[in-house]
């Protein structure tokens, strides 16, 4: 691969998906962020049909594909989303998906994980546990034989305690619990006002049609409220936010519990954003001595690499 050459980095997550098409010489050509895009392909175990998330994941991993085209050729792809595990009859759906869309050899596409890449933008095989907390969280650490470990990462019908869906959820419980004990919105409230604002709505029937309708990323993204309170010095938000980093917490040291070590251990996603609090409620809950670093990179830019890496490999003869 010479350095005029490019690659295109996925990372998709529960409420939207970055791209990233870099060259050669890891410069970045062009960019963008889109709605969700899951492994939950197929309407039910065994089917061909395409469920609505499905449906909605293919379109947008071609309309990824259409706008890296128009900044250049990919000579490789490789694409991370939650819900998929690689090899899987899904994670085989997108990789000729992509491999039909940008022209490319299958063995120039590669689907896995949105945590394996993760994971690979800040440690090498067997050197840390990352936590990662977006939409949804999970702790998760790969070997160096290669297998991966995970604790958490369930969905937030059943957990994800400590990611955005949760802190929204959670700030969002608070604020309808002021308005039933009061009978009218808890305007004057620093949470009230920022889970307002970013709604858009405060009386409960327009609350109740920006969440119902709209859905889990639209109450994950009151995560950022929580935030913007806590900064305000909001007692409740800063209550959330402690919780969320023992939470955090929680997924790591089970982790390190299993592997029988103490390794370094990194957080990253948007939870990594949301202040002081939650971090040092984080640190705090791990072994004494472990040491702890906040991730800066997106994800995708490891996806972009990864993907200039599989451009380099030989193809299978």
């Amino acid at each position: 691969m010479n350095e005029s050459q490019a690659a295109l980095g996925i990372d998709a997550g529960g409420s939207s998906a970055s791209w990233l098409v870099m060259d050669g010489s890891r410069r970045e050509l062009a960019g963008g962020r889109t709605g969700a895009v899951t492994g939950h392909v197929f309407s039910e175990a065994g089917s061909d049909i395409l469920s609505s998330e499905g449906e909605a994941s293919s379109v947008r991993l071609r309309e990824i594909a259409a706008g890296a085209l128009q900044a250049a050729r990919p000579a490789a792809v490789v694409l991370g989303a939650t819900g998929l595990e690689a090899g899987s009859r899904s994670a085989n759906y997108f990789e000729q998906l992509l491999a039909d869309a940008l022209g490319l050899d299958r063995a120039r596409v590669s689907v896995s994980n949105d945590m394996d890449i993760a994971y690979r933008t800040t440690f090498e095989p067997g050197q840390g546990v990352l936590v990662y907390g977006g939409t949804g969280s999970v702790a998760w650490h790969i070997a160096r034989d290669g297998s991966a470990l995970r604790v958490g990462g369930h969905g937030y019908l059943i957990d994800d305690a400590g990611g955005g869906y949760w802190i929204g959820r959670a700030a969002l419980a608070r604020v309808l619990r002021w308005h039933d004990e009061q009978g009218a919105p808890a305007a004057g409230r620093p949470l009230a006002d920022e889970v307002y604002a970013q709604l858009g709505a405060r009386e409960w029937d327009d609350v109740r049609e920006e969440v119902y309708v709209k859905g889990r990323s639209r109450v994950a993204a009151l995560a950022q409220a929580v935030a913007r309170a806590a900064a305000r010095g909001d007692a409740a938000a800063l209550a959330i936010q402690r919780e969320a980093g023992e939470e955090l917490a929680r997924l790591a040291n089970v982790a390190l519990a299993r592997l029988g070590m103490i390794l370094p251990v990194a957080v990253a996603g948007g939870v990594s954003r949301q202040g002081p609090v939650l971090l040092d409620a984080l640190r705090a809950r791990l072994p004494e001595g472990t040491p702890f670093q906040t991730v800066t990179d997106e994800p995708v830019l490891g996806a972009a690499k990864m993907a200039l890496e599989l451009a380099r490999r030989p193809v299978p003869g």
